[in-house]
């Protein structure tokens, strides 16, 4: 929950059109002005991976790179297509389990994404990442809270983490907030979501101006700011309500 599910769009990392839960930060967060020769070299990927299926219908292998590769362009109803037919062939397999979590929790099966983390069992960051976002999509903010306080024990730099315990934290009125999201956003290695995340908690958190401005330092636009901001505004008010359901593309 980037929950999300990023405000935002999911690196394999979780987030949500305007608005990609954050908590599916672990999840793939789409790239703007990608090059035409990436485009095509992803295209070309793809191409082989069908070409593979067409010959082994039961590539396991191949599946999950497709569902990685929709997931990655935030086609979450495809990806979890994808991840669901993998695990036809390969029940155990992890990866394609939480994968499947992770677009359920993208498409707003919050209930669905909760129980998805609960079979896939584990302490890694990713399956604490998806049930974190889960919880916090039922509204459970004290335990999604407990979840990712537990990750940060961890792997206490990582900033997906931290700006997931940031939007709970604001959606819980924590004053902190802000602080935690502002740091994670102005580390050296963050990204764009942890950017996008820090203006989403000023909205929350009631802090406009202070996010505005590091949005600018930070390198967002002002129409984009200002619509993150909105975002905010509204889960002050209507909680987790307010991000909607990302569409699958």
């Amino acid at each position: 929950m980037q929950f999300a599910p990023d405000i935002l769009n999911s690196t394999r990392k979780p987030l949500l059109g305007l608005f990609l839960l954050a908590m599916l930060a672990g999840c793939a967060e789409n790239e703007f002005g990608v090059e035409p020769t990436r485009e095509t070299s992803a295209a070309q990927k793809m191409a082989e991976l069908k070409v593979n299926l067409k010959r082994d219908p039961n590539d396991g292998t191949s599946l999950k790179e497709i569902g990685d590769m929709q997931a990655a362009n935030g086609q979450w109803s495809q990806a979890m297509g994808a991840y669901r037919e993998a695990l036809l062939v390969q029940p155990s397999d992890r990866d394609a389990r939480l994968g499947y979590g992770e677009g359920q929790l993208a498409v707003g099966d919050y209930a669905g994404a909760l129980s998805t983390a609960e079979k896939a069992g584990g302490s890694d960051i990713r399956v604490l990442l998806l049930r974190s976002g889960a919880l916090a999509g039922l509204n459970r903010l004290g335990e999604a809270r407990g979840v990712l306080d537990s990750a940060s024990a961890a792997a206490p730099r990582n900033l997906d983490v931290r700006t997931n315990i940031a939007i709970v934290g604001a959606l819980s009125r924590d004053p902190q907030a802000y602080a935690i999201a502002r740091a994670a956003a102005f580390a050296p290695d963050s990204e764009y979501s942890h950017r996008r995340n820090l203006v989403l908690v000023g909205g929350i958190a009631g802090q406009d101006a202070n996010a505005r401005q590091d949005g600018i330092q930070l390198g967002l636009g002002s129409e984009e700011i200002g619509d993150i901001l909105a975002v905010g505004r509204r889960a002050r008010v209507q909680g987790m309500a307010a991000f909607g359901v990302l569409a699958g593309g």
